[in-house]
């Protein structure tokens, strides 16, 4: 318990210190427009985050005692599991309560990806445009990006770090919430808002692995959206603007 709770300091001492510094590399990220830096800062960030999630999800999952034998599901998780997937006969106002639920739930997502779709139309770039590969030998590293994101952080911040979390605290709500938020601050050079709408994702992708059980389907879950937010969001709007083949198409010059 006590070392746990100690590389949990760390961690958060670490990560402190890594999100400052990419919220400023970002920064000057945003401002690059030669494509070999670019691919650089792609590299970097291919490496780095590859070796911090992975390598920390390593040593959570040892102190967690939940490494070997590994279970992308493991049993702890169990109770949020029979709550979502309870076949418990409910009430007409509660059955009420959850179809005007899902009908604000539907609704407030379609208004988000009308308005992420509008806003990829828009000529002003949001901070998330600036990853968007400008070239192939971008569109390579910004691929690799996408499915180490779904790879190394679901690893992280969806069993990980939870199953630590839940070993200190003894709430598995707090430990689920606390990795949610701590999802939402690892992307603050997204800025406010985008920080604010990663966490909201990082919220729904715990829910999804919580009900459905598969580490793997939510890996890929995140890996895909992460392809359609850099690849296939961005040609719609070039082929709606210039009917010009996708700017990730261009051979690098």
């Amino acid at each position: 318990m006590v070392l746990s709770s100690a590389w949990i300091a760390v961690m958060l001492v670490g990560g402190t210190w890594w999100v400052r510094r990419d919220i400023t590399a970002y920064a000057r990220f945003q401002t690059q427009s030669d494509t070999t830096e670019r691919q650089n800062l792609y590299r970097r960030w291919l490496v780095e985050s590859f070796l911090v999630f992975v390598g920390a999800s390593v040593v959570s999952l040892w102190l967690a005692h939940a490494l070997w034998p590994f279970e992308g599901f493991p049993s702890a998780f169990t109770p949020a599991n029979r709550l979502l997937q309870s076949d418990e006969e409910v009430s007409s106002d509660r059955s009420l309560q959850i179809g005007i639920g899902l009908f604000v739930g539907i609704g407030l997502s379609l208004a988000i990806q009308w308005w992420r779709l509008k806003k990829s139309l828009s000529p002003r770039a949001g901070p998330d445009q600036a990853l968007i590969p400008r070239n192939r030998r971008e569109a390579i590293l910004t691929l690799l990006l996408s499915l180490n994101a779904g790879f190394s952080e679901e690893l992280f911040f969806r069993l990980a770090l939870p199953l630590l979390l839940l070993q200190v605290t003894g709430s598995l709500a707090v430990s689920l919430v606390v990795s949610a938020l701590g999802f939402g601050l690892a992307h603050a050079h997204y800025g406010l808002k985008g920080m604010l709408a990663t966490t909201a994702a990082g919220a729904l992708l715990t829910v999804y692995y919580l009900h459905h059980g598969s580490l793997m389907r939510v890996m890929i879950a995140h890996a895909i959206i992460d392809i359609i937010a850099f690849f296939i969001r961005p040609a719609i709007g070039d082929w709606m603007i210039s009917r010009k083949a996708p700017r990730w198409a261009v051979a690098a010059s």
